[in-house]
């Protein structure tokens, strides 16, 4: 007769032998990897209600998106604020098939129920427009827009010499956003919706 543990630990042997003999899936490569980012606008009211300086909060995601992209990632970034239709983010996921979706901190970490509700619809609309796969992301700042990703989705080399691809940074918004001059700098969105 054999014993339970003889049985257990033959059990957790085979387990273990098993998934050793899997191949493991490598790594994607420089612009293999699809990533759509989005949140409010620097110089939206609702970031400086919160609290942040808005030029400051502009040029860190203006320079996250750089370094994710420098990095090796191909990057979209739609920033827009609650008042904005979330169709208009939709159209713009369309196109791509997305690996990884996230949310910046400024909408995620937010006390104000609008943007609250916003971050709940961008979870939504990742669930329908991506692959059940593809991970949702969050930033803790908007310098940490790589780390976000590359926890996640790590690239097999350094791509240094070798970017992905800018896909965009978007900016919609209207009354609500407050740039120095009263002009904004994106000038118009280079898509029609």
């Amino acid at each position: 007769m054999y014993s339970l543990k003889s049985v257990l630990s033959l059990g957790l042997m085979s387990l273990a032998s098993t998934a050793a003999c899997e191949p493991a899936k490598p790594a994607p490569g420089c612009g293999e990897v699809n990533v759509f980012y989005t949140g409010l606008p620097g110089y939206h009211q609702l970031v400086i209600d919160q609290g942040y300086p808005p030029a400051e909060a502009d040029a860190a995601i203006r320079n996250s998106t750089i370094e994710m992209i420098n990095a090796g990632y191909n990057v979209r970034v739609v920033l827009a604020g609650p008042e904005m239709d979330i169709e208009r983010t939709r159209f713009l996921m369309k196109d791509v098939d997305w690996d990884v979706t996230g949310v910046g901190f400024g909408m995620r970490g937010s006390n104000i129920s609008e943007v609250i509700t916003r971050f709940e619809d961008n979870l939504q609309l990742f669930r329908e427009e991506t692959a059940l796969t593809a991970p949702m992301v969050f930033n803790y700042n908007p310098w940490t827009f790589l780390w976000s990703v590359q926890r996640h989705i790590p690239l097999s080399s350094d791509c240094a010499g070798s970017p992905g691809k800018d896909m965009g940074l978007l900016v919609l918004c209207d009354d609500m956003c407050h740039y120095p001059n009263g002009t904004n700098p994106n000038g118009t969105m280079p898509y029609q919706y």
